[in-house]
């Protein structure tokens, strides 16, 4: 997983983040770029019982 937000918006800073995301989305990461998302994802995995969570193929997921 990606979580990509931009610190500002600079040329650079969104050449760089550009690549990050690119290179995400090519290798099917999943990619976060809402600083709002990401905080409520990060606050769901904090708050929920890891053990009790199963692990799956992404590609399951997806065909799901």
């Amino acid at each position: 997983m990606v979580i990509n937000i931009p610190k500002n918006l600079s040329r650079s800073e969104l050449n760089n983040d550009y690549t990050i995301r690119r290179a995400a989305i090519d290798h099917d990461i999943l990619l976060i770029t809402n600083a709002r998302l990401a905080s409520a994802f990060i606050e769901a995995v904090l708050n929920t019982d890891l053990s009790r969570m199963g692990v799956k193929n992404y590609n399951e997921l997806v065909e799901a």
